[in-house]
């Protein structure tokens, strides 16, 4: 095995790319493809690249990390892949369970609040593994909430940007997750198709033109400008598209206009007049913006949830950072509460689209 390197540049489109795969297939017959924040990655990494080292030492696994610049497609994650002996793999998934709840507590610390033993580890799987994750009439589903106590939540097909993928979504406390994910883990080895979806292309490289072009001519005004007259990222063109599309009407609230309470109403950050400078974004998962929109109490209550949960959980499956104005705060111009979102631009879209569902959820249950 060789020794762990940090990620170079040099990968292209790819967060794990086709040298990489190969490399890796090697190493098996365990494999595992999960997403992290970047946060959680400098942790993973280390100074120099030393924890990533020791890691694949203490293992034995061979560990893939993508470069802070790649992030799967349709999210703010970066790639973490493992291959090595069941254990092996198994002792990593502990290991980024843990650096999930390190990157909490440094947030934590940063924003003054107390720590919530609360993580979320996300699975990238092949089709044919969900299977064997779900069962029939999600029976296996099943049988891991009663062991372990954590839903396995995975994203209907259709809705993953990467073809032939879903990503399921453990939420819970730290050990409970671990559990889960190990269950997870060891189902999905009955997959023989594990070791050829290790390959995994980079957000930015499956938006391609039609992301940057589209940004380029329609987003001028901002998220808001796009969204708030009735086409959901009217600028916003390529795989980002056709995912927020395909969420809305798949909802059947709307189709694609959010409620009339959630209109956007700010624009990116170093916009001009007529759209991003130089007419289009080439790097659209390291551009960073921020927008604002409106919600009523009722809605922000239920956008936060039960001690902060729901809002957290969205921080922490999109890689941006979603604010509320307090209860009662007077802000000019705003009559209810302001709801801030800041990231890179694809997590913004990610967690723009999480909130204004959860908010339609009171919408229709008035």
């Amino acid at each position: 095995m060789q020794p762990a390197k940090r990620p170079r540049t040099e990968m292209g489109g790819y967060c794990i790319s086709p040298r990489q795969a190969a490399d890796m297939q090697k190493n098996g017959p365990g494999y595992l493809k999960m997403l992290v924040s970047n946060v959680t990655a400098g942790i993973l990494i280390g100074k120099g690249g030393q924890s990533l080292k020791e890691l694949e030492a203490a293992t034995g696994c061979n560990v893939k990390l993508s470069s802070a610049n790649h992030f799967y497609p349709g999210s703010g994650h970066r790639v973490v892949c493992a291959a090595g002996k069941e254990e092996a793999v198994e002792s990593v998934i502990a290991t980024v369970v843990e650096a999930t709840l390190e990157a909490e507590r440094h947030v934590a610390q940063k924003e003054q609040r107390e720590v919530d033993d609360r993580v979320t580890l996300q699975i990238a799987l092949p089709f044919s593994a969900c299977g064997l994750v779900i069962g029939k009439g999600g029976s296996v589903q099943k049988e891991i909430v009663d062991k372990t106590g954590i839903a396995v939540k995975i994203t209907p097909k259709g809705e993953n940007v990467v073809p032939n993928e879903r990503v399921a979504s453990l939420v819970g406390n730290s050990r409970a997750v671990l559990a889960a994910g190990v269950e997870v883990f060891r189902l999905s080895l009955g997959d023989a198709s594990l070791a050829r979806h290790l390959e995994t292309p980079s957000g930015s490289s499956m938006m391609g033109g039609g992301m940057g072009g589209g940004m380029g001519g329609g987003m001028g005004g901002g998220m808001g400008g796009g969204m708030g007259n009735g086409s959901m990222g009217g600028g916003m063109g390529g795989a980002e598209q056709w995912q927020s599309s395909t969420r809305w009407d798949q909802r059947n609230d709307w189709t694609a206009t959010p409620p009339p309470t959630a209109a956007p109403m700010a624009a990116y950050k170093g916009a001009g007049k007529g759209g991003m400078p130089g007419g289009g974004v080439s790097t659209m998962s390291t551009s960073t913006c921020q927008i604002y929109f409106e919600v009523t109490e009722m809605e922000a209550a239920h956008i936060i949830g039960k001690g902060g949960n729901f809002l957290q959980s969205v921080c922490v499956e999109t890689g941006a950072k979603v604010v509320l104005s307090k209860r009662g705060e007077q802000i000019p111009g705003v009559s209810a509460r302001l709801v801030t979102v800041t990231g890179p631009v694809q997590s913004v879209h990610r967690a723009h689209i999480r909130v204004l569902e959860r908010a339609a959820e009171m919408t229709l249950n008035a």
